[in-house]
This record gives structure tokens, sequence and C-alpha cells, in this order.
């Protein structure tokens, strides 16, 4: 039996009452074409849902669909697959999982899986609250619990840097049944048919912004890895054009594009300090519009970030490629 074959079959768990207050649909009504929707050559139809809710994240025009990334995380919603997209920060991997998730009107809410981040914020706690005139303690559940009855799909950002107090609340949840035990009050709590859980994540062993080394045992447990891609030039053009226009920035873009993948290669070889995101090329793009300045923009977007030792290499590179440390006024 093909993928578009099977992808119908897999939703058929009852739900749960508290949804109707979402006014979420349950699950999936139509079917949508993998080739036309993410410009993917595969004849594969997937589960969508026909009508957006307030959880789906906001359309961004012109997304660049992975091939690899897109195809797994299709299977994880799909298939019910647990799915750890790996990769430098400000690659893009959350936004790629949103975006998958907006073509498909399938809502989603992310979570910072930082340090500060508890099991009562996570689980719940029992708190002291006034009923009828009389206090008494009940139980509140905390962001999981609401996730798992909502047909959603739950983005753990960070999760390298989840702490393993925090981060061994997973292990359940991302087992075949994927529910989650509430030992105050005894509770079981079963995931709706349409819940989904993905994970992003810097590294997996461990660098200078993560603190903890991924257990082998706990990364058993994601069904699939995969490390986020590297945009070509073209690729990187591509976005940056969509921001200040092809027709009479072209050359600035691509100006803007050498300089960024320049100073990514001498942070590669460790000679500056900060490397320079995809998040960053495209912050630069927008405030070169909204200050219409390259040089100011650079120096908002990025330069002001590094640390002064390394800003005497990078100006000579931003001289390399624009001719002068000055701002640029755009034409």
């Amino acid at each position: 039996m093909s993928w578009s074959q099977r992808s119908v079959s897999i939703f058929k768990v009852t739900t749960s009452p508290m949804i109707n207050r979402l006014k979420l649909n349950h699950l999936p009504d139509t079917k949508i074409s993998v080739t036309n929707v993410f410009n993917i050559n595969l004849n594969a139809y997937i589960p969508a849902f026909s009508k957006p809710n307030e959880l789906v994240p906001p359309t961004r025009l012109g997304f660049q669909f992975d091939r690899r990334t897109t195809l797994c995380i299709l299977a994880g919603l799909v298939y019910n697959k647990r799915v750890l997209i790996a990769g430098k920060h400000g690659t893009g991997k959350s936004t790629h999982i949103e975006q998958v998730c907006n073509r498909l009107n399938w809502g989603c809410i992310r979570i910072n899986m930082d340090n500060y981040l508890t099991k009562s914020q996570l689980i719940g706690k029992e708190s002291l609250i006034f009923q009828h005139r009389c206090s008494v303690v009940k139980f509140k559940y905390g962001l999981l619990p609401w996730a798992l009855r909502r047909p959603i799909v739950l983005i753990l950002d960070d999760y390298d840097v989840c702490t393993p107090e925090v981060k061994s609340i997973f292990n359940k949840l991302l087992g075949e049944n994927g529910e989650i035990n509430i030992p105050e009050n005894g509770r079981v709590i079963k995931p709706n048919a349409s819940f989904r859980i993905l994970a992003t994540s810097t590294t997996l062993f461990g660098s200078q912004i993560s603190n903890f080394r991924e257990n082998s045992a706990h990364l058993d447990k994601w069904n699939m890895v995969i490390n986020a891609p590297k945009l070509s030039f073209n690729q990187e053009l591509k976005l940056v054009n969509q921001i200040t226009g092809k027709a009479t920035r072209e050359n600035i873009s691509e100006k803007i594009v050498k300089l960024a993948r320049m100073l990514r290669r001498l942070q590669d070889k460790g000679k500056l300090s900060l490397p320079f995101s995809v998040r960053s090329l495209l912050s630069w793009a927008e405030l070169t519009i909204i200050l219409n300045s390259i040089g100011e923009a650079f120096k908002y977007a990025y330069l002001n970030k590094c640390k002064k030792s390394d800003r005497l290499l990078i100006y000579e590179k931003y001289t390399e490629v624009f001719g002068s440390t000055c701002s640029i006024r755009c034409g």
C-alpha cells in the first residue's frame, strides 16, 4: 500500500470534548497534492484541514521547501512519527515546520525548551483556589495536557538546551502510545487523534549554547532525525530578492548574500565568533529597506552583535564587497 493510499487511515481515535471550546476540527477532512503545494515531484496526497483556525501559523509567501526536510515533516504528521530537526540557529528549522503546518491548515504551538522551563509548567501543579467561599486545593494542568488533548502540532524549540529532569517527562510521550501520566492526580492523558510532536535542536552532542549532552537512549525515542539543509547562493538570493525587490536591487541583493556567505566561512574557520545566520541575512535585507541604508542596516542586524576584536576583519570584508565602510544609500 502506498503512502498516499494509507494517509487517511491513520486518523481514527476519538477526540476530547475540550476541543469544542476552540472550535477546532478533530480530523483532517481533505487531501492536498504534495507536488502542487510544496513543489516536490512526488505523486502523493496528504491529509489536511479544509479550513484554518486561530492556531494555524501565518503564511510566509515564497518560502522554499527543502525536499528532504519537508518529506520528513510530512511523514511525521501523516504517520504520527517523532521528528527531530538539528542544525545551526537561524536556519529556519521551526519556520519550516510552521510553513508545512500552514499549507495543511494544521494548528501548531511552539514551546521554548530553555533552562528555566519547569516540570510544573509542562505538567501542572496543585493550586489553592476559592470555590463556594471555601479554599480548595485543585490540580491545574500545564502546557502538555492542554496541547495533548488538541489536534495540533507541538514544536519543541531548542530541545538540546532542555534539562535532563524536564526532558524525562517526554520519555512516555515519545513512545508509541504518546500518553503522559499525572502522578499528582493519577490521571493518564491520552493524545488527540491529530496531535503530533516535533522538535528542533542546535546540536545533538553538546555545544557552547547546549548545556546538556543528548542521552543516547532518549535520542533513540525519536523516529526520525534530520540535519537542517544549508541554502545555496541562489536560494538565499531568492529570499533576499523577495524583500528588496529583484528589479531594482538585484545587484545589491547579490552583494548582501555574498558578504553573508563570506562571513559565514570565516566563522566556520574560527576567525569570527558570531555566525551569520539566515535570520540575520533576512533582517539585514529588511532593515536596508526600512532605513534606506545598507551600511546602517548591516550595523544593526549583525555588526553591533559582534565582539570588538572581530569588527576590523568584518569591516575589511564589507569594504571588499561594497567598496566602502560608509553607509550606502539605496537607489
